[in-house]
């Protein structure tokens, strides 16, 4: 039976990707439901690599982001200790077409829906998922206010804390806490330019963490600033709320990890930042289940990790590879068709997983032999990963060889 209408759920990035895609190039029709209210206004900047970039501009949304963001021809990567670059990431080539991009995640999803909006799809918001049922080769989800939606397919695009995975695919599977938390802020520094020591953005790598600065409009008069560091769980939502809602101590906390003679501006960076952001960082366990009959996971609800700058193109990756899979559902049936997902995705997305999960472990309070230790491995890994970087900034997931 062929393919018709999809029942998408989650209105964030990867949920709308996902409709933009099936709209586009499968000229399936979408239901996309989202449980929030109202789009997402949460989270910070984002890093757009080469591929996303790519991937956005192949769904039409690239050209609703210029003008906004600040281009990155290169993530520096610096000891806080010495002020010494350690090394860097580079986007500055012209085999991946496009360089990186740092933007809002809001302002990406705007541009996202706008898009979608454009192709007839538009976001139903309050929509939480109760049940489905399989039956007939359709699948029919039932929402708690007693509304249906049938389809042919079902894909879960509700990020870590999944109520598809959760409810259906995968109960057992729960997001871990990754014993890291992640505070950001935006302040404006139009008249500290001269005190902030980076291009466009800049890694430091502390004893106590890693500190990431960036601009994140074109007139770099926007920063962005975001620690990782090693944090003990405090064992609730509520928990959490309280502990980022002290924000004196929490810019306390965030000047004994990182000021010192390298960012003597720090504390004014602080000061003037209205209002930080605290979340704890989870991941999901490796190697889950991503399909249950005609449900399919993508996204941070199929494989969520600790923040490595490329989750967006991650996610992209995702939809774009599955569209080019159903371009063959009138000859094969929908469970081939997932396992055949399944078997194309899993290998890259378990490389991304391990490299994030190592990232992660070396962000925990090291001592200072560690510290300089790190450093220098720290050095070597980026010199030793620059060819492979360059090979997966230049990957495109359609030229995979299906097979089907």
């Amino acid at each position: 039976m062929a393919i018709k209408h999809a029942i998408i759920i989650g209105g964030g990035i990867s949920g709308v990707a996902a409709a933009l895609a099936l709209t586009k190039f499968n000229c399936f029709t979408c239901s996309v439901l989202e449980v929030r209210l109202e789009p997402a206004t949460i989270g910070g900047a984002i890093n757009l690599t080469p591929v996303a970039l790519r991937y956005l501009e192949l769904l039409g949304v690239l050209e609703r982001l210029q003008g906004i963001g600040c281009e990155v021809k290169r993530i520096e990567v610096a000891s806080l200790r010495t002020g010494k670059g350690l090394g860097n990431i580079n986007f500055d080539n012209e085999k991946f077409k496009h360089r990186a991009l740092r933007v809002m995640r809001q302002d990406l999803l705007q541009a996202m829906l706008a898009t979608l909006e454009e192709l007839g799809v538009e976001v139903q918001y309050g929509m939480s998922i109760d049940s489905v049922l399989e039956e007939n080769e359709t699948i029919t989800a039932t929402f708690k206010d007693g509304r249906t939606v049938e389809g042919d397919i079902l894909l879960g695009c509700d990020g870590i804390h999944s109520a598809v995975r959760t409810l259906f695919v995968e109960p057992e599977r729960k997001p871990q806490y990754t014993g890291v938390a992640n505070a950001y802020g935006i302040l404006d520094v139009a008249d500290l330019r001269d005190t902030i020591p980076i291009e466009s953005t800049t890694l430091f790598f502390s004893r106590f963490g890693s500190l990431l600065l960036s601009y994140v409009n074109t007139e770099r008069t926007r920063l962005y600033l975001a620690a990782v560091m090693g944090t003990k769980d405090v064992g609730s939502r509520e928990g959490w709320t309280i502990k980022g809602g002290d924000q004196a101590t929490l810019k306390q906390d965030l000047l004994r990890r990182f000021s010192g003679p390298t960012l003597p501006s720090l504390e004014t960076l602080l000061q003037r930042t209205d209002a930080i952001t605290l979340y704890p960082v989870y991941r999901l366990s490796e190697n889950g289940k991503w399909i249950s009959g005609r449900m399919l996971l993508l996204g941070d609800a199929a494989h969520a990790m600790p923040p490595q700058g490329e989750s967006v193109g991650l996610a992209l990756e995702d939809v774009i590879l599955l569209s080019c899979i159903l371009k063959h559902h009138d000859s094969k049936p929908v469970p081939e068709l997932f396992q055949r997902y399944d078997d194309l995705r899993r290998p890259r997305i378990n490389a991304a997983v391990k490299e994030a999960n190592f990232g992660f472990e070396t962000i925990k309070d090291r001592g200072w032999i560690g510290t300089i230790m790190m450093e220098w491995l720290t050095w070597i890994v980026l010199a030793w990963r620059a060819t492979r970087k360059e090979e997966e900034f230049s990957f495109d997931v359609r030229d995979i060889d299906l097979g089907l």
